[in-house]
């Protein structure tokens, strides 16, 4: 049996959005399609080695969803019922709260352990869609200065990218020059300016295909390519040089 056409596509893509490996995803497919069976079997079934398929049997056991069981006196493996996957993920979803929650309280020891930048500046990237919506989620956070592409924001979120963060009543504070499109006019009913968010539209022949954000001593530009390229730079003196670009746009566009 070929655990890849035990299961669909739309099955395996739901079962990585959990969280699991491809490799535990296969083994725990053979465990559900075998009902009951030695790890020698589950090998052969997800083409795994039999070492390797004891290692991912144990983390499916630690995770709640297959399961030991005596036949005679040979080891079986019984996959637990599907429901368990939806307990699964909740909980991890919980546990991820709670670390966060913890990771947020613990921030003044990892600051206190973190290196100054001295010298020259330092350039970080970033690749796809995560972590262009993590750079998003810090800078904007912040007080900030950006040009914004909304049309390559809904391309690529089938939404604007603040909505897609923070939610439907985001609370910014900073300013954004916005490349003028049907997308931008969207946009600005979705986020609305405000006294600490204000809003220009660039002429129509500025039209980067990139979008730059700058907050305090750091710069991304955030780029809609294949990749989805996301370069950070952290350095004050580039940073304020950039802001001093930004205002010569500002100037040039109107409210």
């Amino acid at each position: 049996m070929n655990t890849k056409s035990a299961a669909s596509p739309a099955i395996y893509a739901l079962l990585k959005r959990t969280g699991l490996s491809e490799k535990e995803i296969d083994v725990y497919i053979a465990v559900l399609s075998c009902k009951s069976a030695r790890a020698s079997v589950i090998a052969v079934a997800s083409k795994q080695s039999r070492s390797n398929t004891y290692l991912l049997l144990e983390s499916l056991i630690e995770k709640g969803l297959i399961a030991e069981v005596e036949k005679g006196k040979v080891l079986n493996f019984i996959a637990e019922p599907p429901e368990r996957l939806v307990r699964y993920t909740k909980n991890k979803e919980q546990s991820l709260k709670e670390t966060a929650t913890l990771l947020e309280q613990a921030m003044p020891t990892f600051h206190s352990i973190e290196g100054p930048l001295l010298g020259e500046p330092r350039v970080t990237k970033l690749h796809g869609i995560d972590g262009m919506k993590q750079m998003y989620e810090d800078l904007l956070s912040r007080e900030f200065c950006g040009i914004f592409n909304p049309e390559y924001s809904h391309e690529f979120f089938d939404m604007n990218i603040v909505t897609s963060v923070f939610g439907s009543k985001p609370q910014l504070k900073g300013r954004d020059l916005l490349v003028e499109s049907a997308q931008a006019q969207q946009y600005l009913k979705d986020v609305p300016a405000s006294t600490d968010y204000q809003v220009r539209l660039l002429p129509k022949y500025i039209a980067p295909k990139s979008d730059v954000m700058i907050a305090g001593d750091t710069i991304a530009l955030l780029a809609y390519d294949r990749d989805i390229t996301t370069v950070r730079i952290e350095n004050q003196n580039l940073a304020d040089s950039f802001r001093m670009w930004f205002e010569g746009l500002w100037n040039l566009s109107r409210p």
